[in-house]
């Protein structure tokens, strides 16, 4: 649940406070002060004075305190180097009129290719005496910037446009002039009056406290935007710059701490499933030895069914060769070595008068097909002394006996 704020606006002699819980306003009060000596009482008594209790603040500068300047075009410098040119340059920039300056410095985009430089100066005690108020309150300042900054969040329709018309505030006798682009206000100018400027329109929050809401503008501004230039002396920023990185620190500490709660979860986790797993294993380990035994003796049984009917195939297909080569052989053929190899290779070597006509002889065999000589035929005595054609015969078997 987010806690209300409390919006701080510092004029040149009156304090204004806005607490605001949800764009909504829950109370405004408003105490004058004669010095900076009485600046943080008047600051506490506010905060006590607030409805609800509160512990973060948001203050801004009013216009008759504070000093605005613009350069368009923006040097080119970024970042923190452009805060420090304007340090530098405080003196050309800024009257000091004899007390230190806390300067401030942003880049305020005008269009995509130009830029101004908006800087803002206010004197240090009357910073340190706002800080100083607040801490007596037991307020936690988040920033302390120029109020013409963040004027354009209490209006209903704050412009936005390049070349959009300038914002006119009525305050008393006095207005201020807000030019405003597409990277938010770039320049204001105090001005005693404006004739014929339109009306301003505020926020409906603002619109409910009707007369004032010029008045209390400034702070409910401060408290529900944050502005980019922050008036803060050297060592409250320093300050603010360890509290950051503390901030940093702890975060990151925090997410290697779950990081780590979360590394020793999923190995815890995989230890535990490990153990089930070897423990259910254990349980089931005399079953799941029978089953692979019994797996085991069944693909061996397998094995040699398949092996026994592959040789009956073979057998039977080779004693259907034997039966048609015996039909289809006369008597005076001698068949002297018959090889079945892989491939379905059929092989006879013999003697007979003719090898041609064994050769015509085995054509007719339904078994065999592709008959044909290997080698040549060659003439030898054989049977007292009777010649014979030896032959080596090759043919293919066909697949089905």
């Amino acid at each position: 649940m987010r806690r209300p704020i409390l919006g701080l606006s510092v004029g040149a002699a009156t304090v204004r406070a806005v607490l605001v819980d949800r764009k909504s306003i829950g109370w405004a009060g408003q105490v004058g002060y004669t010095g900076l000596a009485e600046l943080a009482d008047v600051i506490a008594r506010l905060a006590a004075e607030a409805d609800r209790p509160v512990r973060r603040a948001r203050v801004v500068l009013e216009r008759e305190v504070t000093q605005l300047r613009s350069l368009a075009p923006a040097p080119p410098l970024k970042g923190d180097a452009m805060r420090r040119w304007v340090d530098l340059e405080a003196s050309r920039l800024f009257r000091k009129n004899g007390a230190p300056l806390v300067t401030a410095a942003a880049r305020v985009a005008l269009s995509p290719k130009a830029a101004a430089l908006w800087a803002a100066a206010a004197v240090e005690s009357l910073v340190r005496a706002v800080l100083d108020g607040c801490a007596q309150a037991g307020l936690a300042v988040e920033s302390v910037g120029p109020a013409a900054e963040v004027l354009p969040r209490a209006l209903a329709a704050a412009p936005g446009a390049a070349n959009a018309d300038p914002i006119v505030i009525p305050s008393g006798a006095t207005a201020e002039v807000l030019d405003v682009g597409p990277g938010g206000a770039w320049r204001s100018r105090l001005v005693r009056s404006v004739d014929g400027a339109p009306p301003v329109t505020w926020v409906p929050a603002l619109a409910t406290l009707g007369e004032e809401a010029a008045h209390f503008a400034p702070a409910y501004a401060a408290a529900v935007a944050l502005p980019r230039l922050q008036l803060l002396p050297a060592d409250t920023r320093v300050a603010h710059g360890h509290a950051a990185r503390k901030r940093h620190v702890r975060l990151l500490a925090a997410a290697l701490c779950l990081w780590v709660a979360a590394g020793a979860t999923y190995i815890a986790r995989l230890s535990w499933t490990l153990h089930s797993s070897t423990t259910s294993l254990a349980a089931l380990r005399g079953s799941l030895d029978s089953a692979l035994a019994l797996r085991r003796d069944l693909d061996g049984a397998t094995h040699a069914l398949a092996t026994i009917q592959a040789a009956e195939a073979g057998r039977s297909r080779q004693l259907a060769l034997l039966a048609e080569l015996a039909r289809a052989l006369d008597d005076s053929t001698y068949v002297m070595a018959l090889n079945v190899g892989a491939g379905r290779t059929v092989r006879l070597v013999g003697y007979a008068p003719r090898a041609a006509k064994v050769l015509a002889a085995l054509e007719r065999v339904s078994l065999l097909h592709e008959a044909r000589l290997e080698g040549p035929v060659t003439r030898e005595a054989a049977n007292g002394n009777r010649e014979l054609d030896r032959f080596a015969i090759v043919a293919s078997l066909e697949g089905r006996p």
